[in-house]
């Protein structure tokens, strides 16, 4: 109950700092939200890898549930309000940025270190584990950006008048297709167990649940502006990919 209990106040921490970024956008900068959005990106795929909690289903990473899920509904509300030009920035900075780390720590590798008196060795496996991952998860978050717009807008033709479910089922699928595509790697890299693809999942469902329900009440009491009418898909598509 304790673990259940510190992830959504993790959730409500995390979505309440970056909405209020975002909400005041305007005077400081959409460059502030999407550096508060990347500079978490270290920190929930650390978490992933090494840092999980009990809960009644499974094995949960926050790292995973809570930040992961809580930066793509970032991005979706980042599209929602301002356009798919401005989301591919961050997305595509972490791509870059992530490709640099590679390219640095192969260099580093090539450093005669001297050690501190005292200290330790750096660890440079676990780094080389750690940028690999973060490569793996931009270039998924790369797919699920697209695919969170496409099936956003897909939905806008159904569900134009029901805003909650068209954000929770486009969230949910997507939040489900990341999560079979980042425990592979994450089972070949670190050896989690298939018990972490099914708790990941059901925390995954769950903060979708939690992260559309504060998602659409930000968007209902906060921002004015009406929510676009759906688009058309090769437009989006190529507005996010040339």
């Amino acid at each position: 109950m304790l673990n259940s209990f510190l992830l959504l106040a993790e959730a409500v921490l995390y979505f309440g700092v970056m909405v209020t970024l975002f909400r005041f956008r305007a005077r400081i900068g959409l460059g502030v939200f999407v550096c508060a959005l990347g500079v978490m990106h270290f920190l929930e795929t650390y978490l992933a890898s090494v840092f999980y909690v009990a809960l009644p289903f499974g094995m949960v990473s926050p790292g995973s549930a809570v930040l992961f899920s809580g930066k793509l509904v970032m991005l979706l509300l980042l599209y929602m309000k301002e356009d798919a030009a401005t989301v591919r920035q961050p997305i595509y900075g972490l791509l870059l940025g992530n490709a640099l780390m590679i390219g640095l720590v192969l260099i580093l590798r090539l450093h005669d270190i001297s050690a501190l008196s005292g200290s330790k060795a750096p660890d440079i496996g676990f780094i080389d584990q750690m940028g690999w991952l973060m490569v793996w998860g931009t270039s998924l978050l790369f797919v699920d950006a697209i695919l969170i717009i496409l099936l956003y807008e897909k939905l806008g033709r159904y569900l134009r008048d029901h805003l909650f479910a068209r954000i929770l089922v486009s969230v949910a699928c997507v939040l489900s297709f990341d999560q079979a595509g980042f425990f592979t790697a994450l089972h070949f890299v670190a050896g989690a167990p298939i018990a972490v693809f099914f708790g990941g999942w059901y925390a995954k469902m769950s903060a979708a649940l939690a992260y559309s329900l504060m998602l659409v009440a930000y968007l209902r009491w906060f921002e004015a502006r009406q929510i676009a009418a759906p688009r058309g898909l090769s437009d989006i598509f190529d507005a996010l990919t040339y």
